[in-house]
């Protein structure tokens, strides 16, 4: 329009086909897309398609247009509601924003595995070395938790202190889990002093008040396959998968699959 209203342009161009004004490569978007997959936009150093908007596509149909004020405007809510459930440590979703996902997970009749990580020993760990090298501990495993995440497909939420609930719909859910044991424990023990590393753990009174030599913390997870249609409600997701976690922590591999049961 800005160039139809330009002198003699009507007369010069106004036969020629509009399509040498339309974009060939235009960005389409799935409507069930993340949000949060889209900050290429507005990072990008090419700010074509926050100027001109973007197609959204619902399976593949043409659904309507987003705009870059839309996005922008989206994607800020977005980070002011995560920012406001977020645990304070790790910056991860907490205990509402994992609820929320997995009712989503189920009102869509999603195929998911839904993860419990726990550490062992991290109270002895905790006790001896003080909160600060504790919250360590924590962030470590955090980081390790996003890392063998899909961004896209997956969801990694801190629960709170040492326990965090992951979201796997990546199909080779169960090789990432195995993959972050092995990654954490073989980082873990370089949060320990040298004296301590070389004695392979640490002495410290346990969860009963017992002294006794703890060994380096490790991490254990509890798995739970949770098939379309066999829960309605978050809560029982997560009985599930603490069930799950009980059972890890006793493993020597610190991982465990459990498969869902109804409760009567």
């Amino acid at each position: 329009m800005n160039d139809y209203a330009r002198l003699y342009f009507r007369e010069v161009h106004g036969r020629r086909p509009c399509l040498a004004y339309g974009n060939s490569t235009p960005l389409i978007v799935e409507r069930e897309e993340n949000v949060e997959s889209l900050l290429g936009i507005l990072m990008s150093e090419d700010q074509r398609y926050l100027n001109e908007g973007f197609i959204v596509t619902e399976k593949k149909r043409y659904a309507g247009l987003g705009t870059g004020d839309q996005l922008v405007r989206a994607v800020t809510e977005a980070r002011i509601e995560a920012a406001r459930h977020a645990n304070p440590l790790t910056s991860l979703p907490g205990n509402i924003p994992i609820n929320i996902h997995i009712e989503r997970l189920l009102d869509s009749g999603a195929e998911f595995a839904a993860c419990y990580a726990d550490l062992n020993s991290f109270k002895v760990f905790n006790d001896h070395y003080g909160y600060w090298r504790g919250d360590e501990m924590i962030l470590l495993l955090s980081r390790l938790a996003a890392q063998h995440a899909d961004a896209h497909r997956d969801f990694v939420g801190h629960i709170g202190g040492d326990d965090f609930l992951m979201l796997f719909q990546s199909p080779d859910w169960h090789q990432r889990c195995a993959r972050l044991i092995e990654a954490f424990n073989r980082q873990a023990p370089g949060l320990y002093d040298e004296a301590d590393r070389q004695a392979g753990g640490i002495e410290g009174e346990d969860r009963h008040g017992v002294v006794r030599f703890t060994p380096f913390a490790t991490l254990a997870i509890g798995a739970v396959r949770i098939p379309p249609g066999m829960f309605r409600h978050a809560e029982d997701v997560a009985s599930e998968a603490a069930i799950a976690k009980h059972d890890a922590k006793q493993a020597a591999s610190g991982l465990t699959v459990r498969e869902a049961r109804l409760r009567t």
